[in-house]
């Protein structure tokens, strides 16, 4: 069997065989496992993976899963392809962004038709005494960047937009 799992915006790809009476292969992204299966109770599992032992418990609710590892705690969202594709789609529309409070900008780093990555910084704001690097909230293109360096911007001013 096939599965598709993400971590924030990564898509991992597990595929599962079932090699004997609680007995599995197990491929992330192609690195095969060996994995046994011990049930302890309805909620708590051994898991032996490659040699290496895990106390695995699971608890679940209509929105996600609790799962404890060795005591430490994985949540995992349940969330449909369509809702995944949404969220996709919303990420990646034009993004205005604003400033909140009046600054000058002291230096542009991306210019319009510049690619820029997420969280990459397109302009160096001073407010208040400090520089604040802004940066972009997704992947895209600058599709407008209405100031340049030295000007004076006012709180509530579209600094550059993002598609």
């Amino acid at each position: 069997m096939n599965y598709s799992f993400w971590l924030g915006q990564k898509e991992f790809k597990v595929s599962l065989e079932e090699m004997g009476r609680s007995a599995f292969r197990i491929a992330v992204d192609e690195k095969p496992f060996d994995v046994s299966v011990e049930f302890i109770g309805q909620d708590e599992l051994l898991l032996n993976i490659d040699g290496k032992i895990f106390n695995v418990t699971i608890n679940s609710n209509s929105l996600s899963h609790s799962v404890f590892v060795n005591g430490r705690l994985f949540r995992v969202e349940k969330r449909s392809v369509l809702k995944i594709l949404k969220e996709e789609k919303a990420r990646l529309k034009k993004k205005d962004i604003k400033i909140t409070m009046p600054g000058r900008v002291v230096q542009v780093l991306a210019a319009e038709g510049d690619e820029v990555r997420e969280g990459e910084a397109v302009l160096v704001l001073e407010a208040m005494k400090m520089q604040n690097e802004i940066k972009s909230p997704q992947v895209g293109k600058i599709v407008r960047m209405n100031f340049k360096a030295g000007d004076y911007v006012e709180a509530g001013s579209i600094l550059f937009s993002v598609e």
